[in-house]
C-alpha cells in the first residue's frame, strides 16, 4: 500500500471519527437538556449549537436552561428570585446537571449593598465552605425558596 493511500486513510478516519463525536454530542445534548425546556421558548440570546430557553412563573421568578457549550458536557439550569425597582440582580440558584442524573449546586447572593457572592451548596441549602457559611446563612430564606422552585420545575430533590 502506498504512502499516499495510508495518510488518505487516516485523514478519512479522524473525519469519520469527528463527525460521529459531533453528531453524538449534539444528540445527547439535545436529548439530555430538551426535556428540561418544557413550557418555556427560545430565549433572545440562543444559538443553534448552544440552545438557552426562558420563562417567568405567574410569581415572576426567572428560569433558564442552558443546554451545554460546544463539545462540552456541562450546560446547567438556573431560577432567580423575582427582581425588585428594575435591580436584576437577585439572589438565584444555578444548577449543573450531571452525567450520572445528579446535580451540583451554586447560588448568586446579593447583600442589600450590593455586594455580590459566588458559593456552591448542596441539596438541603448549606454552603458547603466554611467560608461562605455566614452568607448562607443571611440568605438562607431565598436559598431555601429557590430550591422549592427549582424542584417544582425540574424534580432536582
Amino acid at each position: 500500500m502506498s504512502m499516499k493511500k495510508i495518510i488518505l486513510r487516516i485523514v478519512l478516519i479522524i473525519i469519520i471519527v469527528f463527525v460521529a463525536y459531533n453528531a453524538a454530542w449534539f444528540a445527547w445534548s439535545h436529548i439530555q437538556y430538551g426535556k428540561l425546556t418544557d413550557g418555556m421558548e427560545k430565549a433572545e440570546f440562543s444559538n443553534f449549537i448552544t440552545p438557552r430557553y426562558i420563562c417567568t412563573d405567574d410569581d415572576r421568578y426567572d428560569y433558564l436552561v442552558k443546554y451545554p457549550d460546544y463539545l462540552s458536557f456541562t450546560g446547567n439550569m438556573s431560577v432567580g428570585l423575582p427582581s425588585v425597582n428594575e435591580n436584576p440582580f437577585t439572589d438565584a440558584l444555578i444548577i449543573w446537571p450531571k452525567i450520572n442524573g445528579k446535580y451540583e449546586l451554586g447560588a448568586l447572593l446579593y447583600d442589600d449593598d450590593g455586594t455580590g457572592y459566588s458559593v456552591y451548596i448542596d441539596s438541603e441549602g448549606n454552603a458547603l465552605s466554611e467560608e461562605d457559611k455566614d452568607v448562607v446563612s443571611r440568605h438562607t430564606e431565598a436559598i431555601k425558596d429557590l430550591l422549592i422552585k427549582a424542584d417544582g420545575k425540574w424534580e432536582i430533590d
